[in-house]
């Protein structure tokens, strides 16, 4: 989130250690690397970055606020412009050259990001935390060599330095050196009980070095600290499964899913508990989740690579409603408008999405247009489905007739209006409407494969129509 990246370049003391950020890995699927661990103290009702821009000079605190602004909007050269003046005011400041160097990694300007960060360790080179960031950053980088240099002096600095210890620990871990990931992690502990990153590594070290119930006892504490921890649930499950306990682990994958639905890795390791306790259906149920969210990834990459490609937005957005993620449908639908304005086939998917929502007022407006831009039966189909849901029955059966429908819905619309009409004396329209009703009905008997509401079919757009 770049909320929290913002929390990287306004506070001092983050770190990189193992916990359920995606970013990167070790070989494991167990322990990702991310950056957490524990900040300095606020004064009372102030926030991190509060904290961290209160001992600057007004024009640089000022500077470091637009920064701040800047990164959360996701204008990173912004941020870096407004960093590179409170540099020039102050050069002198270390922690200035960090923050850049932050910026300057989220941007993917590496080079430039290395520069700062050995600068910054240049300027204050006692500071054990330049040190463990620009150790991060380079163990990010894949180099591991200096990474691990970084590490020790930061240990060096302080010995009970818990970020560097566990990243050193980390680092181990890659190198499948499990005694020194653990003693590593040992240490860490030690320093901070309630470092659940710690707890959760520790606990997977033991696990590679088959000490299930030591590993299960480690993770468990990191679960108690961080009940939505989705790695350590998901290392729970694997230490389950080294211990034969199938069902244990089948509930820690779960729970992983749950916090976490988007990553196929938890449902692959689900299905294999599943699979344990020769529970195939709902194996398959999981083999499914899983292709479906192995195709939203070719389909999300696709559309990363065609950005201004309307088409590849919307299929991505008709994936996400089968998957009925219509929030997220809605956003791609969006996305496709953004570069494709009036295209009729965003607007009638994207009032199909907000009629799964609930939003009827919006679904409208968005058919509207749609039928404006190109009119079509499946939009027309749509929007009688919305009169019909708001009581308007002359609309709703106007547009199922343009639309040529004759299923129960427009049936049934019929004969409300037949009963409207009856209500207020219009007998020879109500008994027309009655006979309507009763024709289609009598008529759909012998045509079972008639379409169904468009309000249930909205991906079945045809342009051409």
């Amino acid at each position: 989130m770049r909320y929290l990246a913002i929390a990287v370049v306004m506070t001092i003391a983050v770190s990189g250690c193992g916990s359920d950020s995606k970013t990167a890995e070790t070989a494991s699927p167990g322990i990702p690397l991310s950056i957490s661990s524990p900040k300095p103290a606020a004064k009372p009702g102030q926030t991190d970055a509060a904290a961290a821009v209160d001992k600057y000079a007004p024009a640089v605190a000022q500077l470091l606020q637009r920064a701040n602004a800047a990164v959360v909007a996701g204008q990173n050269t912004t941020a870096i412009e407004a960093l590179s003046q409170a540099i020039g005011v102050t050069p002198d400041d270390a922690s200035l050259f960090r923050m850049r160097a932050d910026v300057y990694a989220l941007q993917g300007e590496n080079a430039n990001a290395r520069a700062d960060f050995s600068t910054a360790v240049r300027i204050d080179p006692k500071n054990a935390d330049l040190y463990n960031f620009r150790g991060y950053f380079l163990m990010a980088q894949g180099l591991s060599t200096e990474a691990l240099a970084d590490f020790n002096k930061a240990i060096e600095l302080n010995p009970s330095h818990v970020a560097a210890l566990n990243n050193r620990g980390l680092m181990s871990l890659t190198s499948s050196d499990f005694k020194a990931a653990e003693a590593d992690f040992t240490r860490a502990i030690d320093a901070d009980r309630k470092f659940s990153d710690a707890w959760n590594n520790r606990g997977f070290a033991r696990m590679k070095l088959e000490q299930p119930a030591e590993a299960m006892s480690d993770i468990k504490q990191a679960i108690r600290l961080k009940d939505n921890y989705v790695t350590a649930w998901n290392n729970c499950g694997l230490i389950a499964m080294q211990m034969s306990d199938f069902d244990e682990a089948e509930k820690a994958f779960a729970r992983a899913v749950e916090l976490d639905p988007m990553d196929a890795r938890w449902l692959n390791h689900h299905r294999t508990a599943l699979i344990k306790q020769n529970r195939f259906a709902d194996a398959q149920k999981d083999a499914e989740k899983i292709e479906w969210l192995n195709n939203l990834q070719l389909l999300t990459q696709q559309a990363n690579r065609n950005a201004r490609n309307p088409q590849a937005w919307l299929e991505r957005g008709k994936h996400l409603m089968n998957g009925e993620l219509f929030g997220a449908a809605i956003q791609d639908f969006t996305r496709a408008l953004v570069v494709n304005p009036g295209n009729a086939e965003a607007l009638f998917s994207r009032a199909g999405a907000w009629v799964r929502t609930g939003d009827l007022q919006k679904a409208m407006l968005d058919c509207d247009e749609s039928l404006v831009s190109r009119p079509t039966k499946e939009a027309y189909s749509l929007r009688g489905d919305l009169w019909m849901q708001m009581d308007n029955l002359d609309q709703a059966i106007s547009d199922f007739e343009t639309a040529g429908r004759f299923d129960e819905e427009v049936a049934t619309a019929y004969e409300k209006r037949s009963e409207k009409r009856r209500e207020a004396g219009e007998v020879d329209d109500a008994n027309a409407d009655a006979a309507r009703a009763k024709e289609m009905r009598e008529a759909n008997v012998t045509k079972p494969d008639e379409p169904k509401s468009a309000t249930r079919t909205a991906e079945g757009f045809d342009p051409n129509k």
